[in-house]
């Protein structure tokens, strides 16, 4: 899988909106396979097998490479994904609605000794993921890359699809528990439901991905019958550097070179960690640079702290460096 810019991943609604038990891994590994199939040509034809390597997985999600751990995971994703149903909508001729039960994939392949697993996607599942027309859901893939909770890669998914409508419609609780795939009797209070699923996943996606997620409850009475997912993306990060760049104008009267001087030790250690963790510098450098490629995320870190002790390293991120807070002395040399 080449490391590009943008990295889309590109779902038919009625795919956003199926009803699924997939964890973690496997979801994860339906958008990689996703990608794959777009950037290697296969996924406009029918039954095509996608090859999905442990190397590619470790360096989008930020996994152990210790014992084989990637592959493993893997190849249990594709177990689970081979055994596994979804159900979702579709309308008949008539414009009748159609409920459909189908698998995912039609057939998983091992190998071991290169480490990656290959799958076909099954003949349902195809026109989800390819035949897009206005109904589909988008979002970058770095986006979702930090997320460690399978219901938090879900509900995502659902903020995506209504992501700056101010009015979204409401999910009713039963098909909101149901696209979930939580069964009866499972975080049945709506205590439970809040506190174990619904809480925890808006707190990482909001600190996780570049949209701000809210909920509002919708009542019948005192009972909660539903929820309205309300999520817009944040300011960018682009706006901070433009006012950085103007402050930086405005003080060009003095002469003041606005080079960043040399970073103590202890802004060398503070700026390698935030940088790590801001969305654009994993956009624009650590996906993008060869360096970084393959590295988990402490290698990533004891990497970006280094090159911070390099003045045109500092210069050329500067615009990175001013968007996670650094700020010029008040007098320079």
């Amino acid at each position: 899988m080449s490391k590009k810019t943008k990295e889309l991943v590109v779902k038919d609604n009625a795919l956003v909106e199926a009803c699924h038990s997939l964890n973690l891994v496997p979801q994860r590994l339906i958008v990689l396979a996703i990608i794959e199939a777009r950037e290697s040509g296969t996924m406009i034809k029918a039954g095509g097998i996608l090859k999905i390597k442990a190397s590619d997985y470790v360096k989008t999600f930020n996994v152990s490479t210790k014992s084989g751990a990637a592959y493993q995971a893997l190849r249990s994703a594709a177990d689970e994904l081979f055994e596994a149903t979804f159900k979702w909508q579709s309308k008949d001729g008539n414009g009748k609605k159609e409920i459909n039960i189908s698998r995912f994939v039609q057939r998983v392949t091992y190998v071991e000794e290169a480490a990656y697993v290959k799958i076909m996607f099954s003949e349902d599942i195809m026109p989800l993921i390819t035949r897009l027309d206005e109904s589909f859901t988008e979002y970058d893939l770095i986006q979702i890359s930090d997320l460690k909770s399978g219901y938090s890669l879900r509900i995502f998914e659902m903020f995506m699809q209504w992501v700056g409508n101010r009015n979204p419609p409401m999910i009713k609780l039963e098909d909101f528990r149901e696209r979930l795939g939580l069964e009866d009797g499972q975080y049945e209070t709506m205590s439970d439901f809040k506190k174990r699923v619904l809480k925890p996943s808006i707190a990482e996606i909001n600190l996780k991905t570049n949209i701000q997620a809210s909920y509002e409850q919708e009542k019948e009475g005192v009972k909660i019958v539903g929820f309205r997912l309300i999520s817009k993306y944040k300011k960018p990060i682009k706006n901070k550097v433009i006012d950085a760049k103007k402050e930086v104008k405005s003080e060009e009267k003095t002469q003041i070179a606005k080079k960043i001087p040399a970073l103590s030790d202890a802004q060398i250690e503070t700026f390698g960690d935030k940088l790590y963790k801001n969305f654009d510098f994993k956009r624009d450098v650590l996906g993008q640079q060869q360096i970084f490629i393959g590295k988990n995320e402490n290698e990533c870190k004891l990497i970006i702290k280094k090159l911070l002790s390099d003045e045109n390293k500092v210069e050329e991120w500067k615009k990175h460096m001013i968007a996670v807070g650094y700020r010029y002395p008040e007098k320079q040399n």
